[in-house]
């Protein structure tokens, strides 16, 4: 019963959270063209909204001078046009009654002359004509206009060195590329709009893009360039990366690290080393570098170079082709999709520094692979999108570099998949997610695959993940399971599974020698049929006025708690397998800029059931350092 209890949190609070959205106000559209005097079209001409709080959003005009905004919500805004043709701007608004508008603007030469087309309101077919109160309002409004021209227009002055060099961007490309950004998730603005860091202004999001930031937004916007906006950045190449250095009470997140780096160093001592170390540590710093060969083929990579350079790793390295938001093409080294914290797994996206369990031992850790697919999304509707990823890859495996084993779970089953597959078949990964409203998105992932060398036995994952977001609140989370076939148990791995199964609930001592000899060796070192694990993670974040005024104003405070356990043999029931692990984390992430994190966490590790002690109190295995604990975490984290 307290196991069905813990599995039924998410889905309780994701039940509350889409039921909220749902209530969201419907959104709008605000559409028209872009002519000259002589009633001409005007192609590639930059329009820019502006909301009430003066936030704004760019779009340009096609070959028949239109543009659209979509995701509108109720208010009013101002609408500017402008390119060598001259410039025009008018006001706009939508309501709840009319929710679809139509403006066309005409381009005057003469500064003092900007005026507004003819404008008309297309509306839903099921709802009433404009409202003579509407009208009304809406005239008064245009003439409270003449007002606001100076100050807009001094706007548009600062933007348009910018938006000139924009103009000389593909013009037919520029409109399907920036609502085709996101990349590997095939997400479209409704991403960018609730991104992790909304509501704050974000210094860069007024430039304009490059042809290589229409084609790859960086992963803090739903895309899959590591990094920030990129440090170095031309029109077609942009360089960037992070980096993450740490401090972790008792070898919480890289125990397994910790225990190869000891391992290597005192070989053959594993039994009287003390693994319980409060340590410094710089696990990664990661070197991405993107280039748009032309305004459709895109090169993405990035470098991690880990433990301050002892392992220099290709995370990504691969070349896709987009032949628009529904379709494209990719192949190379690449991040699988499987949930959806891997393809999000980036230090400087996250608000506590240990990485959730079940994306560690269920999904191995930053599991990336070598192979080819597709991936794309579709809208349905006006406010919903439907995206998809698959891939076929060399897999995850049992042998040649890679482990399976009931102390590590999947951790080490990515092996050299990179380079070289194990056996002749090929393995098939592959994830759909799905956004019914602003904030809300919901995917599943799946994996299948043979992981010997020969070929015989299967791997199977699946998982379901979740995000929503309302305001400064998130919650998110992810649930996965894995299926293994192997040869069938000997009697020894039998005798030493019913020994442990035969034991009441409790804390037990013995030799490292009798351990190891009967149940580490026969037992804890051969895989186990089946794992799962979970998590779901809170935060709220918010922008004190106090804050903001000595840092940047994207800066943030977010508390965060996340509980995550993860069950390395489900043979065992509940929770009584010896190196299952169960963790609750409290704590707080200061950011004095979007890209840049000092965070601080307190973390409750619970004792399984079956809790295996060596006599001098250390656990058994002495590498599990964090079964039943408490440990503190401090991280910094920085992305450029």
């Amino acid at each position: 019963m307290r196991g069905l209890r813990t599995i039924c949190l998410p889905s309780i609070l994701l039940i509350i959270i889409v039921a909220a959205a749902s209530a969201q106000t419907r959104s709008g559209m605000i559409s028209g063209r872009v002519l000259n005097e002589a009633g001409t079209p005007i192609r590639g001409c930059s329009v820019t909204l502006f909301d009430s709080h003066g936030s704004r959003r760019l779009a340009i005009t096609d070959a028949s001078g239109s543009y659209r905004f979509e995701e509108i919500g109720a208010g009013r805004y101002e609408i500017f046009a402008e390119s060598q043709a001259g410039k025009a701007a008018r006001e706009a608004r939508i309501s709840p009654a009319v929710d679809i508008r139509d403006y066309n603007l005409v381009l005057s030469s003469k500064p003092e002359a900007i005026r507004a087309g003819d404008a008309s309101a297309t509306e839903d077919r099921a709802r009433p004509a404009i409202s003579i109160e509407e009208a009304q309002s809406l005239k008064t409004q245009i003439v409270d206009q003449n007002r606001q021209i100076e100050k807009l227009a001094a706007m548009v002055q600062e933007l348009k060195s910018r938006l000139d060099a924009n103009e000389t961007t593909h013009p037919a490309v520029v409109e399907s590329k920036i609502d085709d950004a996101g990349g590997a998730t095939g997400k479209t603005d409704q991403d960018q709009a609730q991104y992790e860091r909304q509501p704050g202004p974000r210094q860069d999001k007024d430039k304009p893009k490059s042809v290589v930031d229409q084609l790859i937004r960086p992963k803090l916007a739903g895309g899959q360039f590591a990094g920030s906006e990129g440090l170095l950045k031309s029109d077609r190449v942009k360089l960037g990366g992070y980096a993450d250095f740490r401090y972790v009470t008792r070898g919480l997140d890289e125990g397994f690290e910790i225990r190869a780096n000891a391992d290597e160093a005192n070989p053959g001592r594993t039994a009287t080393t003390n693994f319980k170390r409060n340590t410094f540590i710089a696990p990664r710093a990661v070197i991405a570098l993107a280039a748009a060969i032309t305004p459709n083929l895109l090169f993405n990579s990035e470098i991690e170079f880990e433990f301050a350079g002892k392992e220099v790793e290709v995370e990504q390295a691969y070349l896709e082709y987009r032949f628009d938001r529904r379709f494209s093409l990719r192949g190379g080294v690449i991040v699988p999709p499987l949930g959806r914290f891997n393809l999000f797994h980036d230090s400087n996206l996250q608000d506590i520094v240990t990485r959730p369990l079940v994306s560690t031992f269920v999904i191995p850790s930053t599991y990336k692979d070598a192979g080819i697919g597709a991936l794309g999304s579709f809208k349905i509707g006006q406010r919903s999108t439907l995206g998809y990823e698959v891939y076929i890859v060399n897999g995850l495996r049992s042998d040649e570099g890679g482990e399976f084993a009931r102390e590590g779970g999947l951790f080490e089953s990515k092996g050299n998949n990179r380079f070289f597959d194990n056996n002749p078949q090929k393995s098939i990964v592959g994830r759909v997610n799905f956004s019914p409203v602003l904030g809300v998105e919901l995917g599943a992932s799946g994996y299948r695959g043979k992981h010997d060398n020969q070929g015989l036995y299967n791997l199977s994952i699946w998982a379901l993940d979740w995000k929503l977001a309302r305001g400064g609140f998130q919650i998110l989370g992810e649930y996965a399971r894995a299926s293994v076939q192997r040869p069938a148990e000997d009697e020894s791995e039998i005798a030493a599974r019913e020994f442990l199964l035969s034991l009441p609930r409790g804390d037990y001592r013995n030799t490292f020698e009798f351990f190891d000899q009967n149940i580490n060796e026969v037992l804890f070192d051969k895989p186990s049929r089946s794992l799962d694990g979970f998590y779901v993670e809170a935060r709220y974040r918010f922008r004190p006025k106090w804050w903001t005024s000595h840092l940047e104003e994207d800066a943030s405070i977010a508390p965060v708690v996340r509980f995550d356990q993860v069950n390395l043999d489900r043979q065992f029931p509940g929770f009584s397998f010896p190196l299952n692990m169960r963790r609750t984390s409290v704590g707080l992430s200061l950011r004095p800029t979007e890209a840049a994190s000092i965070n601080f966490a307190y973390h409750f590790d619970k004792k399984p059931d079956l809790f295996l002690r060596l006599p001098d109190s250390r656990p058994f295995p002495p590498y599990f350092t964090n079964l039943g604990i408490k440990g503190f975490s401090l991280g910094l984290v920085w992305a450029f």
